[in-house]
């Protein structure tokens, strides 16, 4: 992201970065789908915690992959790998992720690209006070939203549909 705003400018950077970002996601997902999905399933697949997680993310897994990816709880190579495990769709998964990291990739290839542009100065202080305020709003936005759905980070396996 960094790199791609400073050699490629914020609009290609963004773009370049975004699939860069988006392929090596989706093949994390893909490793851990091919080799540990069939694998858990054989050892803990009969286990209540491992049916309530499956239940979950089968009834609220997209959302929850919203929340996680705007809500930085975990980190984002955790979450490929994590998702790889559960029942929620390659192509979901890829899109929902492909989605939720742009404005955060944007941001970046944005800032870098001014700072290295213009370097340090009261105008980039600004701009990046506004890029700070507006990934925290869509935290804040994210949450709410969280809270409308009934997605609980706290607890995946739980889905409260209401």
């Amino acid at each position: 992201m960094i790199v791609g705003g400073v050699l490629f400018g914020p609009v290609t950077g963004t773009v370049i970065s975004l699939v860069a970002a988006t392929v090596a996601s989706s093949l994390s997902f893909l490793l851990a789908r091919w080799l540990g999905r069939e694998l858990l399933q054989k050892y803990a697949g009969h286990t209540a915690m491992f049916q309530a997680i499956e239940k979950g993310i089968a009834h609220s897994g997209v959302d929850f992959l919203i929340l996680t990816r705007l809500v930085p709880l975990f980190p984002y190579n955790i979450q490929n790998y994590a998702y790889g495990l559960t029942a929620i769709p390659f192509w979901s998964f890829t899109v929902i992720s492909a989605v939720t990291t742009l404005p955060g990739i944007f941001i970046y290839t944005l800032m870098s690209h001014e700072l290295a542009s213009e370097g340090i100065s009261w105008t980039f202080i600004g701009e990046l006070s506004v890029a700070g305020l507006a990934l925290f709003v869509l935290v804040q936005a994210a949450k709410a939203w969280a809270r409308y759905k009934h997605v609980d980070p706290s607890a995946p396996h739980e889905c409260a549909d209401k």
